[in-house]
């Protein structure tokens, strides 16, 4: 859970978890010729939901993203153009490194805002 951003960022329900493997093999239909946005991916979930079923929105897909790559489930990669799967190592080279540039990029914001501390 990350602060300021508890409501969101909460751990994973049951209900959520219960959605990994399916969202493992929706996720697994899309390549980089094919790329899906997580609007797209909000809306056709909750369009095909039924009823008494979570109601997903654009950070828990984010939560589930995060965790399915994580635990090492799926080489799941993010771009501008959306989510795709891809198991070529060097994809995965630059998804790795997009991750820690974002990573060092926030990192580089609190260091800034700590010289006002």
């Amino acid at each position: 859970m990350i602060t300021n951003f508890e409501k969101i960022t909460v751990e994973l329900n049951a209900k959520e978890l219960a959605l990994i493997p399916s969202m493992i093999k929706a996720f697994s239909q899309y390549k980089k010729s094919n790329p899906i946005k997580a609007p797209q991916i909000v809306k056709k979930y909750n369009d095909n939901a039924k009823k008494g079923n979570i109601r997903l929105t654009q950070p828990r897909l984010r939560k589930i993203v995060n965790h399915i790559r994580s635990f090492g489930l799926l080489p799941i990669m993010a771009t501008s153009n959306g989510y795709y799967v891809d198991f070529d190592k060097e994809e995965i080279k630059l998804q790795i490194t997009s991750l820690q540039e974002r990573a060092n990029s926030i990192l580089n914001c609190a260091k800034g805002l700590e010289s006002f501390l």
